[in-house]
């Protein structure tokens, strides 16, 4: 039973993609969502300021989340962004759980029963 004190609020996900709350870092990210260009209809004119600036465009763009619509114009795909954290998930948990096998192991053999 819902608390009659607070409001419900609907579930993550249960909402359409672009009003989600987004827990993404980074300077570039954060502009083009703070400028809500997160489809092709809303993309905004961007020039990176700065070569670190420019090399964290360039990868965005070649992983696909950042997306060009017409010259000069971008976007920030969320869901190619979303799909890029899953891979890297699904990648990283198994390694995690190879290292952690493998630390616990390396601990049992320090002691002598």
């Amino acid at each position: 039973m819902p608390n009659k004190l607070s409001p419900e609020r609907p579930s993550p996900a249960g909402m359409p993609m672009a009003l989600r709350p987004h827990r993404i870092r980074g300077v570039i990210p954060a502009l083009l969502l703070a400028r809500h260009a997160i489809a092709p209809d809303d993309a905004i004119a961007f020039l990176p300021r700065d070569a670190r600036e420019q090399a964290t465009f360039d990868r965005l763009r070649a992983n696909g989340i950042v997306r060009e619509t017409a010259p000069g114009r971008f976007f920030f795909d969320l869901d190619a962004h979303y799909a890029a954290v899953e891979r890297r998930r699904r990648l990283a948990v198994p390694i995690a759980i190879i290292v952690s096998v493998l630390i616990a192991w390396i601990a049992t053999r320090f002691f002598r029963g």
